[in-house]
């Protein structure tokens, strides 16, 4: 590299040290044999004096004077450069120096700024030299630096570093500061005012676009935190773009000031201009991330102006929401806007539009939404929006598309028609609009005729449905244009003949279905014809074979012909599964849909419960909407209004103002043209203060005197009620309008429709109308008080409007209302304080503020009112208006729910009869209401808000924040943000949840419940039912409903409250794990309200049962219901479900008792520190009568402990609390059972004598509760003590006892009760295997629903848990101990046998499962497989004669061998076998072969089976077996191979044929399984064929061969129990010497095999540490066999070590240490323990080892080639960015192989990294590799990139390397040594360190390269070990390091090392470090 201008006096310098800047002399003399020194070179000492003083300056700013740095002391000139001698000293050298210049030539090589103090020193040289002139900002970023990464330092510092070290104010190019950001942020971002420099933003973009992101973001990070407004207004005004920064930093931020923040107006309103693109990308990207947001997306064109700019600049999806939006809100004329667009985009633009329909109406289209979910989403929409498309929008969409259907493709206008069919369907008012679809044909005449001539030969029977079918499918996949036409047309016109089809003839009728069915079989439709198909055939068949039948049977036809695909389809089958009749009229076509129902549930693509329920809903909701008209109205809005109005309090909605406009239309005075109000739209929606004077005279003009009533109402109902930001220019308005009369129109308008929203019956639950109502009091304000003009009392009386809110329940929304309606009064001169009216106002309110109980958000108003008022709460006297008022005491929002004081445990509610104070009435709440429905008046239905007041007010009291946040909990404020996103899920969900679930369970309940009562007298009977199953069911179907959307939507919350806080990655794992923790609370509340509701509604629907019930009563008459009774459906029930008089029987009444019985799977989040707490309330205090599930939490919690705590206080004031007996019996029993329990933790329960304490105990626990309901909770409080100490075993067991004296003696139902409790504990606790088996054994589980529990969660994604508890329990419970069987968990086994299937270490879960099976069998008495050994299972069936015949000659042969046994040849006999066609080489062959080898195992067994028959009862059963048949066999295969010409070829059938019945065998007898007759038959095989020299014997070298490939078929991974036989094969003396030693190496690829198959086998369970006795046996054995490769052939596996390394777990670290310790045993290793060993200089570094395999074969080839390119600098630019990414798994994959990582991947990468680098550099003697490479920058980017568990695997791969000396092995130590010294990070040297450190204390061998690269490590003073805090982070830790230090450098050498710096000794080659500075 050419040295930098004036190098050679900065390296004078430089080597003179910073004592040359001394004093002016040593500088001086320093400068003296230089001449006068140049600009470059002043530049240069500049650099090198920033670059040496990294780390020897602070950059703190404290001590320097007024003068700033060019009068302050910067450095001392001994241990830092003198700032002040080295300016003077350059000056005096050349005082002609021109600094501007000095400061551009900074661009040197070498030049960088490292830190804060290297900038403070530059600085102040700079201010000295150049007198106080600031830095030239032009010479920093005026353009890129040649040295890219000094102009990074220097900006990373420049950019962060306090004004008076270096300001950006005088930057020539700034953009204006930011005035009025909230939250008090400055205008111009950071104090120096970097990033208002526009020349900063354009620099850095550069060189983010040139390859240097990351180091561009890091700079970004600290204005992000701090200015992130003046940052990306800075940002937007780049000129260059910002490259990958722009979709990771710009673009996310854009987004966050559209979606909602406090500055986003201000920022928007300065974006736009500035970068039009920028905000468009943020718009669109909004709307992507949720539909929903397109409200807030309008307001944001609104605020701009910007709408027809936005429309024509953004996709077609986009826009027509957008447009559709704005047009429903008047901004926008649709029909003039579609149609100039559908001009000028074309058909492309018009399928947008169509598609865009098609999913607005699929929601209220059950049909259409049947068929568009079959097949996938409609294309155009980003999803499914909650702003639905208003009727008036409607008609115009179909109008325009409609006028330009000639444009649409075939395809896409058959889907426009069904779209006009469903908007029919939706609106039947649209169907005149709609008119006749078949106008909208465009087939030419003779299309059409040749496709009705194919139906005219097909129906006349000239051709079959098969063969149109083949012709269709000439037609589809022809290029002719024709051909495709009458394709389209065909099927075309048999959809559109479908409502034709009932009037057709049965026979042409059934060709249709077969012609339908074969469309879609055949995939002859896609896309929307087959959902258009599906959807036909559905309709077909939901006709029901009743209705005639004939259009049944047309779908029943067309469905056979599919009926194999429907799988593809999830959400179809749930359709058809519905289909009334259709199981019993075509069971084979129901058996096909339960196999596509099992097959879709088995690979997981079945329709999720949310969307299957709410789609149920739906369809039960399903009604012909009321006739609307579009005619204008009064108010001149259409009258359309959604079916379901957006939720108000929906992140980013708009206002829903449904009561407003329904309101509006009632109103009637003149309206103008059409013309007339497009225009006053337009001047309205353009209006703003600079322009308000030209827009009231056009208004004037444009709205004449008879319509200004019109006007009024426009304006407080579309824009002042629903905008009240713009209040301040509509009052300017009416101010420049000038006329009194307009003003008194639009005050009596806005009092007009205040009344109207007091009186609205949403106005307590909804929140968008108590926004409404508070927006109209802010205008009627700023139009009347402001101006000094009053409120009329006749027109509102403010104090008479605050005291029936008082009484009736909805101060929440009149107090903000009066608040916003006052505030004006202030900017009044009469009205303001102390004026009468207003302070009589305030007194009142004062009154309200005093009262008890109030809700906090109440007394919030009214001291917002004082603030602004600027008065205090006690200057006000109180009011006395309130007492002796009586207020609601049902559903009261106002008021905080009281602590439980009734008898009962319910908690009395506030505001009963009482005084204003808020005391409660001694009355019973509720029980007047209760008295008149038992009386058969209709009680008045219970108003009042969805969710429990008192369950909100303190819900934060219930949200859990788990442990591990705790830290970062607290800096995010984690306990304030939680409760509001959770708050706003609630509110979000809760309004259309509970509305549908309500409304089904009760349309449900209503109907049954009549029925059944038809004859029962009772009022209360029947309430009773009615309230147990809509309870029941509503909970349970807004369960199913909410889960989902509650987590989505809390998710959503969480990520836009914290999404400025953290980054992407650790934001996710927060909000998953916050989601998590909070999600069952709320279910739980959504659970809550629905049922609350649900009841109340019943009993609105069931008024007049019970009125006619109580009449009958007093008429003293039976009651009978006739108008039930008459009806159908008594006489065609059977007569068992008949109503009778009087009473239900017991058998009736308990399905009712049932419903309140569901589990369901939401708890309330109740964990304390992972432990679980009671489930429920407090003991004696139930909920619902009969439930046992889990009411919310009370405000005080509702754990025993609280109970007392309760208790006590409250006998502290004389008051005794419900159940106090209870609950100190209670009390004091857990006290003495964990005394008694503590004696003995682990003493058997069963061993304890009946009088022991603890038993005792056990029975007293029945005498505690009083009643069923007392008795559950006693045992919900037991069942999670339970669990609190499960560590102990007499805990667990006496506990479990009490619960099963409890089940005998209250609460028969409790094992369906405690099921339900073990589903609602958090995964991490639930899954013990003690207290499960104890439950089990105990039978206190439900087993049905314990089976089905178990089964989900196994199936779901993380259940590895449950697998675990699930195993244990079939282990112990149905094998080992049976006390269930397999029928009772047999969806449990099934799915355990399914896992088996995809995971390491199957075969025994399989085998178990197959065990508990046959246990099962032999308890309940069926045959089952006998214990002692059965006869094999045959493969083909053999001849009987056949196998007597074989069975006779091998008795012959057995008699031979005795008589002979020297012999070998035995021709006769063979002769024998050859004349009887058993050795052709046929299948004859084959068999004869296998039932020798079945008989001689046979035998084998039986011998062992008839010796211990005869052994007296009680003996040893013997171990030996009669080896007799096996030899005899093996002798007979030896010698038809070895003399009789069998050969090989022979050898290797024989070993095929053994594998495959040893396989057979092990896995039909599974546990039983005996493989020694077949280890005897290998080593007899072994000890005949087994060559003596392979290098002379070809022959016995293939027999060696055919055995290895035996051993691979057999494998443990195959058969597991041949593991310790195959084991023993692998290692034996006659196989592994003699493979191995073959000539060429001809034998190490099969051994190789070998090894890796048992690796793989061992690796799961070494990986899980899940070591069993005989998985422990087996390691060890696998130990020894590379202890012997080790020994005496160390060169297979030096040759082998990548491969064996691939599949060793990390955890096996000694293993590891096996293989890589091995050398080829011609070398001599030198000793690592040598003084002063130079290995750079050994001869052996110089030469690279023998590998395999070859480089080419470790990577894919893609990777391959851009890891080549990028080593040689060619490659693509953003390859390391996305590398972390290949080297992560699928989520499948990761969660069977235990890990995220790839780690056969990173193992070649980092193998293919080495090899390319000495490769690159070939190594020589004496030398070191270099490090400055582009292949370690690629291992330091991973090293950096990757995550802690990355880290230590790529750390671990590099170590893989350090063996034996040679050129890997040097280049690897030099590698990681490098690493060390650059981490940057001591915690990546600490994994560093851990990875050698494991490797090292473990038993030896340690690798030689270990061992020379961890005492290079700890020795050398370069790499500062000792120094780093983790060596001595504890006392253990210091002295295990000292140990190893010892061990590795010799005692004296070690202390010294870990005392201090060691002594400046050269090793490795290397020269001496300085000593580290103080």
């Amino acid at each position: 590299m050419a040295e930098p201008p004036g190098g050679r006096l900065a390296a004078a310098l430089e080597a003179a040290g910073c004592g040359a800047s001394a004093s002016e002399a040593a500088l001086a003399k320093v400068l003296q044999p230089f001449p006068s020194p140049s600009e470059a070179a002043v530049a240069g000492v500049l650099g090198m004096v920033a670059r040496t003083s990294e780390g020897r300056l602070s950059g703190d700013m404290a001590g320097v004077g007024p003068g700033g740095l060019a009068t302050a002391p910067v450095g001392d000139g001994s241990s830092s450069w003198n700032a002040a001698v080295l300016a003077a000293g350059l000056t005096a050298a050349n005082p002609r120096l021109d600094w501007q210049h000095v400061a551009a030539a900074l661009d040197q090589p070498g030049f960088a700024v490292p830190d804060a103090g290297a900038l403070k020193l530059l600085m102040a040289v700079w201010a000295r030299a150049s007198a106080g002139t600031p830095f030239p900002l032009p010479a920093l970023v005026g353009g890129l630096w040649g040295n890219t990464a000094g102009q990074l330092s220097f900006l990373r510092q420049a950019a962060a570093a306090p004004p008076e070290l270096f300001t950006w104010v005088h930057a020539p190019r700034r953009q204006e500061p930011l005035e009025g950001l909230h939250a008090g942020k400055s205008p111009v971002g950071t104090p120096n005012q970097a990033w208002l420099c526009l020349d900063l933003a354009d620099t850095l973009a550069r060189l983010s676009d040139s390859g240097h992101a990351p180091a561009v973001r890091s700079i970004l990070e600290l204005p992000l935190k701090q200015c992130p407004e003046v940052l990306l207004l800075c940002m937007a005004a780049a000129q260059a773009s910002w490259g990958p920064l722009q979709q990771e930093v710009v673009d996310p931020v854009v987004v966050t000031y559209v979606a909602s923040h406090p500055n986003s107006a201000l920022v928007l309103q300065r974006l736009w201009p500035l970068n039009r693109d920028l905000l468009l990308r943020a718009l669109a990207a909004l709307y992507q991330k949720d539909a929903s947001n397109i409200a807030r997306v309008l307001d944001v064109c609104q605020e701009l102006k910007a709408l027809t700019v936005v429309l024509d600049a953004t996709p077609a999806p986009f826009c027509l929401e957008l447009a559709a939006l704005a047009a429903r809100r008047e901004y926008l004329n649709l029909e003039k806007w579609l149609a100039d667009q559908f001009t000028a985009k074309g058909s492309g633009f018009m399928q947008s539009a169509v598609s865009f329909l098609d999913s607005k109406l699929r929601s209220d289209t059950p049909a259409l939404q049947t068929a568009a979910t079959a097949v996938g989403p409609a294309q155009g929409a980003a999803g499914a929006s909650r702003i639905n498309v208003s009727e008036a929008s409607l008609e115009v969409f179909l109008q325009v598309l409609a006028g330009n259907a000639g444009l649409l493709p075939s395809d896409t206008l058959q889907q426009f028609k069904m779209v006009q069919s469903a908007a029919v369907q939706a609106h039947p008012q649209l169907a005149g609009v709609v008119g006749d679809s078949s106008s909208l044909e465009a087939f030419a005449p003779d299309i059409e005729e040749e496709a009705n001539a194919y139906f005219q030969r097909v129906y006349a029977g000239e051709i079959a449905v098969d063969g149109l079918v083949e012709v269709l499918k000439g037609f589809k996949n022809s290029t002719l244009g024709r051909e495709q036409e009458v394709f389209a047309c065909m099927v075309h016109n048999l959809f559109d003949e479908y409502r034709f089809f009932p009037k057709y003839p049965d026979k042409e009728l059934h060709t249709t279905a077969l012609l339908f069915g074969q469309l879609i079989h055949h995939s002859l439709v896609s896309s929307v014809s087959l959902g258009i198909a599906l959807r036909y055939v559905l309709e077909a068949l939901r006709s029901g074979p009743s209705s005639g039948g004939k259009m049944f049977r047309f779908g029943t036809t067309a469905l056979k012909q599919f009926a194999g695909d429907l799988a593809q389809w999830p959400q179809y089958c749930n359709h058809l599964s519905q289909v009334a009749g259709l199981k019993e009229a075509e069971p084979e076509l129901a058996k096909s849909l339960d196999a596509a129902l099992v097959q879709v549930a088995a690979n997981g693509a079945a329709a999720s419960a949310v969307a299957e329920t709410v789609a149920a809903a739906k369809a039960a909701e399903a009604a012909t909407p009321p006739a609307r008209s579009r005619e204008g109205n009064a108010a001149g809005f259409p009258t359309a209004m959604p079916a379901t109005p957006s939720n108000p309090n929906m992140l980013f909605s708009t206002i829903n103002a449904e009561t407003l406009e329904m309101s509006a239309q009632n109103v009637s005075f003149p309206v103008p043209e059409d013309k007339t109000i497009d225009r006053v739209h337009f001047i309205i929606n353009n209006i703003t203060v600079m322009n308000i004077e030209q827009k009231v005279k056009e208004l004037k003009a444009q709205v004449a005197l008879d319509y200004w009533p019109w006007f009024a109402n426009y304006l407080v109902v579309k824009r002042a009620a629903q905008e009240p930001n713009f209040h301040a220019t509509y009052v300017a308005l009416v101010d420049k309008w000038g006329e009194r009369q307009m003003r008194d129109t639009l005050v009596n308008t806005t009092v007009h429709y205040i009344k109207v929203m007091l009186g609205s019956s949403k106005l307590k639950s909804i929140t968008s109308e108590r926004t409404l109502l508070k927006n109209l009091g802010a205008w009627l304000g700023k139009l009347t008080l402001a101006n000094n003009r009053p409120v009329l009392q006749k027109h509102i009386d403010l104090k008479q409007i605050i005291l029936e809110a008082y009484e009736q329940g909805k101060m929440l929304a009149v107090l903000s209302f009066v608040r916003m309606l006052l505030e004006p009064a202030m900017d009044s001169r009469v009205f303001k304080p102390p004026n009468p009216w207003v302070m009589a106002i305030l007194a009142l309110l004062v009154e309200v503020y005093n009262l008890d109980n109030i809700k906090t958000g109440l007394k919030f108003e009214v001291e917002l009112l004082f603030k602004s008022m600027n008065m205090q709460l006690q200057d006000v006297q109180p009011s006395g208006l309130l007492a002796g008022r009586r207020r609601e005491s049902l559903d009261n929002i106002d008021f905080q729910a009281q602590r439980p004081t009734s008898q009962g445990g319910m908690a009395t509610l506030p505001g009963g009869a009482g005084p204003p104070g808020g005391t409660p009435s001694k009355a019973e709440p509720g029980a007047a209401a209760a008295a008149a429905v038992g009386d058969g008046k209709p009680a008045p239905p219970a108003p009042g808000p969805m969710i429990d007041p008192n369950i909100i007010a303190n819900l934060h009291n219930y949200i859990a924040i788990n442990p591990q946040l705790a830290i970062v909990g607290e800096r995010l404020q984690l306990k304030r943000l939680v409760p509001m996103a959770v708050d706003r899920a609630i509110v979000e969900i809760i309004s259309p949840v509970v509305d549908r679930s309500v409304t089904i369970a009760c349309m449900t309940t209503q109907g049954l419940v009549l029925k059944d009562h038809a004859l029962e007298p009772d009022s209360e009977a029947l309430r009773k039912s009615a309230h147990l199953m809509v309870t029941g069911l509503a909970q349970s179907l807004a369960l199913v409903t909410a889960k989902e959307p509650l987590r989505i939507a809390v998710a959503n919350n969480l990520r836009a409250l914290l999404t400025n806080q953290l980054d992407a990655n650790t934001l996710e794992q927060v909000v998953a794990m916050l989601v998590a923790d909070n999600l069952d609370l709320c279910c739980q509340v959504i659970e809550k309200a629905a049922g609350e509701r649900a009841q109340r509604e019943i009993d609105e629907r069931l008024q007049g049962a019970y009125a006619a019930r109580a009449r009958a009563k007093q008429a003293g008459q039976p009651f009978a219901d006739a108008a039930l009774l008459n009806c159908r459906f008594p006489s065609a029930l059977p007569e068992a479900l008949r109503p009778r008089p009087g009473q239900l029987t017991a058998q009736q009444q308990r399905v009712y008792e049932d419903f309140s019985r569901i589990p369901r799977t939401a708890a309330a989040a109740q964990q304390s520190a992972g432990q679980p707490r009671p489930v429920g309330g407090q003991p004696g205090e139930p909920g619902e009568p009969g439930t046992g599930a889990p009411g919310m939490p009370g405000p005080g919690g509702a754990s025993m402990q609280d109970a007392e705590q309760a208790a006590a206080a409250a006998g502290a004031t004389g008051m005794a609390p419900p159940h106090a007996d209870l609950r100190s019996r209670f009390i004091s029993w857990l006290q003495r059972m964990d005394q008694a329990v503590a004696k003995d933790p682990q003493a058997p329960f069963a061993s304890l004598s009946d009088g022991s304490e603890v038993k005792v105990l056990v029975s007293e626990i029945a005498a505690i509760p009083t009643s069923e309901a007392t008795a559950l909770e006693v045992a919900k409080n037991i069942f999670a003590k339970v669990y609190q100490g499960a560590a102990s075993r007499l805990h667990v067991t006496a506990y479990v006892a009490s619960l099963e004296v409890l089940k005998e003696a209250a609460v028969r139902r409790l094992p369906v009760e405690l099921t339900a409790w073990f589903a609602q504990l958090p995964e991490e606790g639930k899954f013990h295997k003690d207290v499960g088996e104890a439950l089990l054994r105990a039978g206190l589980l439900y087993l049905p629903d314990l089976d089905l529990y178990l089964a989900k969660a196994l199936a779901g994604p993380r259940y590895q848990l449950a697998a675990e508890f699930a195993l244990h329990l079939v282990q112990q419970c149905c094998v080992v101990e049976p006390v269930v069987s397999a029928q009772d968990l047999a969806h449990t086994l099934d799915l355990l046998a399914k896992l088996a299937t995809r995971v390491s270490g199957g075969n025994a879960v399989l085998q178990l499962v197959e065990e508990a099976r046959r246990v099962s069998m032999l308890r309940a008495g069926k045959p089952a497989p006998a214990s002692g050994p059965a006869p094999l299972p045959e493969g083909p069936k053999d001849p009987p004669q056949l196998v007597e015949s074989i069975m006779k000659l091998f008795d012959r042969w057995a008699r031979l061998l005795e008589e002979a046994p020297q012999e070998k040849v035995h021709a006769p006999f063979v002769q024998d076998l050859q004349a009887a066609g058993f050795l052709k080489g046929d299948d004859m062959t084959e068999r004869f072969l296998r039932i020798m080898i079945q008989l001689a195992v046979q035998h084998c067994l039986r011998s062992e089976a008839a010796a211990a028959a005869n052994l007296p009862p009680g003996a040893a059963r013997p171990t030996a077996l009669s080896f007799i048949a096996v030899d005899a066999a093996v002798r007979l295969f030896v010698c038809l191979i070895t003399q009789h010409g069998g050969g090989s070829s022979l050898f290797v059938k024989v070993l095929g044929i053994l594998a495959t019945v040893l396989q057979r065998d092990a896995d039909e007898r599974g546990g039983a399984f005996n493989g020694r007759p077949y280890f005897r038959m290998c080593v007899g095989f072994l000890a005949e064929l087994s060559p003596a020299d392979p290098a002379t014997d070809e022959a016995g070298l293939q027999y060696l061969q055919a055995m290895a490939a035996f051993l691979y078929a057999t494998r443990a991974l195959k058969a597991p129990a041949f593991a310790f036989p195959w084991l023993q094969l692998v290692a034996d003396r006659r196989l592994l010497p003699r493979l191995l030693g073959a000539p060429g190496h001809r034998g190490w690829g099969s051994y190789l095999q070998l090894v890796l198959v048992q690796l793989r086998f061992l690796e799961p369970f070494l990986r899980n540490a899940e070591l069993t006795d005989a998985v422990r046996l087996l390691y060890k054995g696998t130990l020894r066999l590379l202890l012997l490769l080790l020994h005496d052939f160390p060169e297979f596996l030096c040759e082998f070590h990548f491969h064996l390394c691939d599949v060793i777990p990390p955890s096996c670290i000694q293993m590891r240490n096996l293989v890589l310790s091995a050398f080829p045993r011609a070398m001599r290793l030198p000793d690592p323990f040598t003084p002063n060993l130079k290995v750079d200089l050994l001869p052996e570094i110089a030469a690279p080892p023998r590998y395999v395999p070859a480089p080419d074969a470790l990577l894919p080839p893609q990777m391959r080639a851009e890891v080549d390119g990028h080593l040689a600098g060619r490659g693509p630019p953003n390859f390391r960015l996305g590398l972390r990414g290949r080297l992560t798994l699928p989520p499948a994959d990761a969660l069977v192989c235990g890990t995220k990582y790839n780690v056969p991947l990173i193992n070649a990468l980092a193998f293919y990294t080495g090899i390319r680098a000495v490769e690159a550099a070939p190594p020589k003697p004496g030398s070191s590799p270099a490090m400055a490479t582009p292949h370690m920058e690629l291992l330091q980017h991973l090293l950096r990139d990757l995550d802690t568990e990355g880290r230590y695997l790529l750390i671990n791969a590099l170590a893989n390397h350090l063996r034996f000396p040679n050129a890997h092995t040097h280049y690897f130590s030099c590698a990681i040594l490098s690493l060390f010294t650059e981490a940057g990070s001591e915690l990546i040297q600490e994994q560093i360190t851990r990875v050698l450190l494991e490797r090292l204390i473990v038993n030896r061998p340690h690798p030689w390269g270990l061992l020379i690269t961890f005492i290079e490590l700890i020795k050398n003073p370069r790499y500062s070990f000792w120094s780093h805090a983790f060596t001595r982070v504890a006392p253990e830790i210091e002295r295990l390091f000292e140990s190893v230090a010892r061990s590795c450098m010799g005692p004296q050498v070690a202390v010294a090392a870990a005392g201090g710096p060691p002594p400046a000794a050269k090793e490795d080659g290397l020269p001496p470090a300085a000593p580290a500075m103080a």
